[in-house]
């Protein structure tokens, strides 16, 4: 009885020491915005952008790809691209916009309506990864359930 009493002792000292010490060595998670400083001339250059989902509440699927232009300043400038809404392509397009990355390297994304031109703007929430090579980014307005990536593209 004393051996399987000291042996459970053991067996609960060492787990109870190995909690200890790997308890005592793990790093300190430090605050994101403390190591985080993004800013919009992070994003300069051309970004490929490929998206899909919904508009319309649910009610028409849509596909886009697109290259587009960020200045470093906030504007950006669709070279072309294409989409296809409910079945209509459209291709040749262009586009403008702007964004505003904030200091924890989210981003908010304006483009104005390419297609209608009628003034309407289409809004996006994103996150910048991989030291702003690319966005990842869902719409924000009302009825459209339409998500995709950025990518830096090098020339």
């Amino acid at each position: 009885m004393y051996l399987k009493n000291q042996a459970i002792a053991t067996i609960f000292f060492t787990v109870f020491a190995m909690g200890s010490v790997s308890v005592e060595t793990r790093a300190k998670p430090q605050d994101t915005a403390t190591r985080l400083s993004c800013t919009n001339k992070l994003l300069q250059g051309y970004y490929g952008v490929k998206s899909s989902g919904f508009i319309n509440s649910g009610a028409t699927f849509f596909n886009l790809v697109f290259l587009d232009r960020f200045d470093g300043n906030g504007n950006i400038t669709g070279v072309r691209g294409s989409t296809s809404t409910g079945g209509v392509i459209a291709q040749n397009l262009s586009d403008t916009g702007t964004y505003k990355v904030n200091s924890d390297c989210t981003v908010t994304i304006t483009f104005n309506a390419f297609a209608t031109g009628n003034g309407t703007k289409y809004t996006n929430f994103g996150v910048l990864v991989d030291h702003g090579r690319k966005i990842l980014y869902t719409a924000t307005d009302s009825g459209a359930n339409v998500s995709g990536t950025f990518e830096k593209v090098d020339y």
